[in-house]
């Protein structure tokens, strides 16, 4: 397989991607995200979707990428580093921890991720999986190495409290902003256009840039996406699989309906 993350030398060199979520999960649909230009294809194995234990699924998954010429950007439910080590060895490149808490779990998933960790010793495993071709590849563990990218989702109030620690692990790839469960954490469920909410993401944005650490978050119309990117956003989600379907196909449908 090629090892080579275009997301990850994009964001590293100031650019920015854009991506669409998968919600079937469907190889098929990632490789004709790929074909469209699409630069990633977000799974969420959080709240949907089979076993992120299961490494056959996933080798069907980066091999359609692969087809398409696109990166895969994986939302697992945990960073717990077993977990973290069999999606990788399974060859995915990017990887996205949610609802993290503090800097010492953070430094603990981005060290799972890597053989050599801040000049000492890390604690990737030597893979026989797809991502070492069956354990083939040359140069396996320094291409991994400079290849991976995890980040974490700010989600959670104790990780804006630790986000000066947390900015500064090692390695760290990027951080993605989750307005929806932080507005949850601050006491206004769901309303995510509360004062005490925009202000405290505006606040996140303003460490992440100034800490040089690329910053992600979800748009869905070309002016809000353009905004983000003023605002320093390198990595945006800008649609999906259903949502498209039910944009496309339910406006053509209506117009039928309604006699053109």
């Amino acid at each position: 397989m090629d090892q080579s993350n275009s997301l990850r030398r994009t964001i590293e060199e100031g650019g920015v991607v854009y991506g669409a979520r998968a919600s079937t999960f469907s190889p098929t649909v990632i490789e004709v995200f790929g074909e469209l230009g699409v630069d990633f294809v977000w799974l969420d194995f959080e709240h949907m979707g089979p076993s992120p234990y299961d490494s056959r699924l996933f080798e069907d998954l980066t091999r359609a990428a692969e087809a398409g010429n696109t990166e895969l950007f994986v939302r697992l439910p945990s960073g717990d580093p077993p977990l973290v080590r069999k999606v990788l060895d399974a060859g995915v490149r990017n990887i996205l921890i949610p609802r993290v808490d503090s800097a010492e779990e953070v430094r603990e998933a981005v060290e799972a991720t890597r053989f050599v960790y801040d000049g000492e010793p890390g604690e990737r495993g030597k893979a026989s999986g797809r991502s070492s071709n069956w354990g083939t590849a040359d140069e396996y563990v320094q291409t991994e190495d400079n290849e991976v990218c995890l980040g974490v989702m700010i989600e959670k109030t104790t990780a804006v409290d630790d986000l000066d620690a947390i900015l500064d692990v090692p390695d760290l790839g990027f951080v993605f902003i989750g307005p929806s469960d932080l507005s949850v954490q601050m006491g206004h469920p769901t309303n995510k256009t509360h004062p005490d909410v925009t202000s405290q993401i505006e606040a996140i944005e303003d460490a992440c840039v100034a800490a040089d650490v690329p910053l992600g978050g979800i748009r869905n119309d070309p002016q809000s996406i353009a905004d983000a990117e003023q605002d320093g956003y390198q990595i945006l989600r800008v649609g999906g699989d259903l949502s498209s379907i039910e944009a496309s196909l339910g406006e053509r449908l209506t117009t039928i309906r309604n006699g053109n």
